[in-house]
């Protein structure tokens, strides 16, 4: 008779006590990963929890890319860089079963971006007032739009407009009467 083997027991992993909120943040990390490696694209991905948006009541998850040379990623006024974010949106929020706020970044170059958009709202905020003409601002996608919008809300000399058709959308800087 031939011996019956007993299986040999596999180690159990046990989950750390916040799994839960680990595994979205591991999805975005390994889905970006992966659209990197189909760029052709060598480069860092780690993936972490935003502050939570009171407005929303949601957590973004923030992916930050590093590496060398990356401004392939970036593209032209941020283009290829919204299009990865909007694909890889997509993908973990399928993944997941639940529609998630996904926010890439390419060695900080939106931290960058976001400054210098509230300078030039300011910027130009100074000019409308100086001069009493508006201002019209290069065409721009709607979350930098957003940016310029929120920094001059409460100036209490000019207010903001958006007009025109994607992707051609502006901002105008306009004097309060």
């Amino acid at each position: 008779d031939e011996a019956e083997e007993e299986p040999t027991p596999k180690p159990v992993r046990i989950p750390p006590a916040n799994a839960k909120e680990e595994i979205p943040l591991h999805v975005a990390q390994e889905t970006v990963s992966e659209l990197l490696v189909k760029m052709h694209v060598q480069a860092e991905v780690e993936a972490s929890y935003g502050e939570v948006d009171e407005e929303r009541g949601t957590r973004p998850i923030l992916v930050d890319i590093t590496g060398k040379d990356l401004s392939v990623l970036i593209g032209k006024r941020s283009e290829t860089l919204n299009a990865l974010q909007y694909i890889a949106r997509l993908i973990v929020s399928k993944e997941l079963g639940d529609n998630v706020t996904l926010v890439i970044d390419v060695e900080g170059y939106r931290a960058r971006r976001d400054r210098q958009l509230r300078q030039l709202a300011h910027r130009m905020a100074e000019q409308v007032v100086k001069t009493g003409r508006k201002q019209v601002l290069e065409p721009m996608p709607p979350n930098e739009r957003r940016i310029i919008h929120m920094e001059l809300r409460d100036d209490p000399q000019v207010t903001t407009e958006s007009f025109g058709e994607e992707p051609h959308r502006k901002i105008t800087i306009i004097p309060k009467q």
